[in-house]
């Protein structure tokens, strides 16, 4: 009954010690909430929640690899043992012996230990000040308790009251034990935010201050521990350097005056918890979208990453404690034989502290250190975490996450995390998940859970054995917490019209932004119940409706929409003011008579401009509008003597006598030479002294050449550019108005004549036969005088141009073909000479 009442203790002792990586399966979903802040201090920002209260959580881990529990045949034995009625004969050698086993060999170098640990979390809360920055606060109780470097000699001693025959009369070695063991409380400030979000890379980060307070703590460690047992009173030899130490508060506990209170035994403390976490989202653009006016907005109600990468160090700090009156620092070095029955009566700490005490007095092998000092510092159990999630399709996970010790073995004061390594299949959805962690460290060894969240309650363990007390169990590990959670929703827009449904005045017609989810079908600005024209495009002075054509008249109102108009004539235009409507003016660029249909009558005489042949002088109808002054019958515009009647044939002028020698001129070959009448009023004479006589000489004044009549010979190049001059000579149809690709041959003829000064240049105008014959005749003549008048402007003296014009009266080919109206449509350029 002693030995089993030893090896249990042993058993409680060695399971009560501690492991940090909490809510195992859980802290890497994505829907954790403020239960994995502690393993990342940044895993709330960006993340599904608004808002997140923990009521109420609860982690216990406790795990030992120097035993394990085996239930494999327990049913039959139970059944067994009801039967024969030796059931609680002999717990001692029965149920103990039969399910707790060793789980190791004394042959083995490996060490034992294991670890516990208790989490309770009071109250917390995470809730998002932006989409960029979240914060948190909370309250948690922890215990944490250590044991390391156990050898498995030393414990198979202990599990048989030091009554082990194999190991007697040997030199054992442990060299160093550790106990440690840390219980606090710690209030807690979290501050996360994204630190870059561009395209497909996202990076976030966080840190938790934490404000300490000391419970309770206490160590127990040894260097250089050896020892050998003659017997299990006896030993032969021993020698170490041993340290133990606990917070003062429990010395009231141990002298009985008091209880556990809660009340903080250490200064105060500072911790720490800082982490990154870096996410790739390869289809990041799929998770934009738009909503009431605000573009490029992450969907916050969906994970948007294919792989997520976190690293954290978590639990950075400690406390001062001060040490309790029984804490000692001493040495043995005993190589002689030892009574250990000295210690059979310790019943207490004080008892042990007694013995230490007075066998120092006594013994001068034992040796107390009084320079110890009166405070120890416990360290929390700094680990760094890292861990890699990975998007299967849709809900489906996996993550790999480790967690480090980074407390080396010099930190002799100090908690302490077991390394650890797990992979965590899950369906992770919004209210709803199942998460299989399989997990291994050096206590547990391989081990497989399960954890789910139903709504606000999140529950797990993280060993089935231990669920089913089934298989070799090293322990156990479980967890539970309600939380009132806050997710974020999809956006709520039923008419799909990018106005959310909270902001949307017409919730069922997609409609735009600036109308608050009203409709403008028009796209005009103005919504649809305020615009009297709601499928057209309009302006807001006309309530929506269009005007076309800008004439602020709107098209409902407008006759011709499409024209700018006056509002007098329903918005048609009216472009030559003549108050006829364009669409009715048959001339509507010139102000006109309603009795022409707006065209003009400039003479007054009746006859409206465009089929008067002299439009800017009345004249009668019988003339096409012409007078005729002198009542010669030949038109005042074509005639050269308007007021003295004269034949047609020299243009209305009577026929003159310039030179006075009895023959007029039309019958005098030498009309400004006087000569004889059988001479045809030419002198016997050769004026220009060129040979030839005047009666012979076509140019009497000027000399030339026999070949050419008596007129100076023109030389081909000329010829070419009055040819040029003439074939290229081309007007406005019907009009004698010059095209400007006929000028440049014009002005090369005309630096001809300024080169030749003496010479003249005959303009002559004709027409074909279409159309009136005093129309063509008054066209001929203003288009050779448009010649004319060309030449003047670029400097050729008006005496030097002569101006004949002949309507259609000297065709060169035939009317009654296009092309031969073509050739007799034309003005004629001739060098004169006198």
């Amino acid at each position: 009954m002693k030995k089993n009442c030893l090896l249990l203790s042993l058993f409680t002792i060695i399971s009560f010690i501690s492991f940090s990586q909490n809510y195992l399966g859980v802290h890497s979903s994505n829907y954790a909430g403020v239960m994995a802040v502690g393993y990342q201090p940044a895993s709330f920002v960006d993340g599904r929640f608004k808002w997140d209260v923990n009521l109420g959580s609860v982690n216990f881990t406790g795990w030992q690899n120097a035993k394990y529990f085996d239930t494999r045949d327990m049913p039959k034995w139970w059944v067994k043992s009801f039967k024969s009625d030796t059931l609680w004969q002999d717990p001692d050698s029965t149920f103990y012996d039969r399910y707790f086993l060793d789980n190791y060999t004394l042959d083995e170098t490996k060490t034992l230990g294991g670890y516990v640990n208790t989490e309770i979390n009071i109250l917390s809360f995470n809730f998002h000040i932006n989409p960029t920055i979240a914060v948190g606060a909370g309250f948690k109780f922890r215990s944490i308790t250590n044991i390391d470097n156990l050898d498995p000699k030393l414990v198979k001693l202990a599990e048989n009251g030091l009554d082990f025959p194999k190991l007697f009369n040997q030199k054992l070695n442990e060299e160093l034990l550790r106990m440690s063991s840390l219980t606090w409380r710690e209030f807690y400030l979290n501050y996360s935010q994204i630190i870059s979000d561009e395209g497909a890379n996202f990076w976030k980060g966080g840190i938790t201050a934490k404000y300490l307070q000391g419970l309770a703590a206490g160590y127990l460690y040894t260097d250089n521990f050896e020892y050998g047992l003659n017997n299990k009173d006896t030993s032969f030899y021993l020698n170490g350097d041993f340290d133990y130490g606990y917070s003062n508060n429990i010395d009231n506990i141990i002298d009985g005056s008091e209880k556990i209170n809660g009340k903080p035994s250490s200064k105060f403390g500072i911790g720490a918890d800082i982490g990154v976490v870096y996410e790739w989202r390869p289809k990041w653009q799929d998770y934009k979208y738009e909503m009431d006016g605000v573009t490029n907005i992450w969907r916050r109600d969906l994970n948007k990453y294919t792989l997520r990468v976190g690293a954290s160090i978590t639990d950075i700090g400690g406390m001062k404690f001060t040490k309790g009156n029984l804490s000692r620092n001493f040495n043995v070095r005993s190589t002689n034989p030892f009574d250990l029955t000295v210690f059979d009566d310790t019943e207490d700490l004080g008892d042990f502290d007694q013995k230490i005490d007075s066998i120092s007095k006594a013994n001068s092998e034992w040796t107390i250190n009084e320079d110890g000092g009166n405070t120890f510092f416990m360290n929390t159990p700094t680990a760094l975490n890292l861990t890699l999630d990975y998007k299967i399709y849709k809900y489906f996970y996996v993550n790999a996450s480790t967690s480090l010790n980074l407390l080396g073995k010099k930190n002799e004061n100090r908690v302490k995390i077991a390394n650890q390594f797990s992979v965590t299949p899950s369906f992770d959805y919004f209210w709803f998940g199942v998460h299989l962690p399989i997990s291994y460290n050096q206590y547990s060894g391989f081990k497989g859970g399960v954890a789910t969240r139903l709504g606000p309650l999140t529950i797990g363990v993280t060993d089935f054995r231990t669920l089913f007390a089934s298989g070799k169990i090293y322990g156990a590990e479980v967890y539970a917490g309600l939380r009132l959670p806050v997710l974020y929703t999809a956006p709520r827009d039923r008419d799909n019209d990018k106005v959310s449904d909270k902001k949307d005045n017409c919730i069922d017609v997609p409609g735009i932004w600036a109308f608050k989810g009203c409709p403008d079908t028009d796209g005009d600005g103005i919504q649809d119940s305020d615009d009297l024209c709601p499928t057209e495009p309009g302006l807001a002075e006309f309530q929506g409706c269009p005007d076309r054509d800008g004439d602020k008249i709107p098209d409902k109102d407008d006759k011709c929409p499409d024209v700018a108009g006056l509002a007098e004539f329903q918005g048609c235009p009216d472009r030559d003011g003549d108050k006829i409507i364009d669409s009715e003016d048959e001339c509507p660029d010139t102000p006109g008579l309603a009795a022409f249909n707006g065209c003009p009558d400039t003479d007054g005489d009746g006859i409206k401009d465009s089929d008067d042949a002299c439009p800017d002088v009345p004249g009668p109808l019988a003339n096409n509008g012409c007078p005729d002054t002198d009542g010669d019958g030949i038109l005042d515009f074509l005639d050269n003597c308007p007021e003295i009647a004269g034949p047609a044939e020299n243009n209305g002028c009577p026929w003159p006598d310039t030179d006075g020698d009895g023959l007029l001129d039309k019958d005098d070959k030498c009309p400004y030479l006087a000569g004889p009448i059988k001479n045809q009023g030419c002198p016997y004479q050769d004026t220009d002294g060129d040979g030839i006589i005047d009666s012979e000489d076509a140019c009497p004044n000027t000399p030339g050449v026999i070949e050419n009549k008596g007129c100076p010979k023109i030389e081909e190049e000329i010829i070419l550019i009055l040819k040029t001059a003439f074939d290229n000579l081309e007007f406005e149809t019907g009009k004698d108005i010059i095209k400007d690709a006929s000028k440049p041959s014009l002005k090369e003829l005309v630096e001809v004549l300024k080169l030749k000064p003496d010479w003249k240049l005959k303009i002559s105008g004709h027409t074909d036969n279409v159309g009136n014959d005093q129309s063509n005749m008054i066209l001929s003549k203003k288009r050779a005088e448009a010649v004319k008048n060309f030449m003047i402007a670029e400097g050729i003296d008006p005496d030097r141009l002569v101006v004949l014009y002949y309507g259609e009266t000297k065709p060169v080919e035939t009317n009654d073909t296009a092309e031969g109206r073509q050739r007799n449509r034309r003005v004629e350029m001739d060098i004169l000479f006198e």
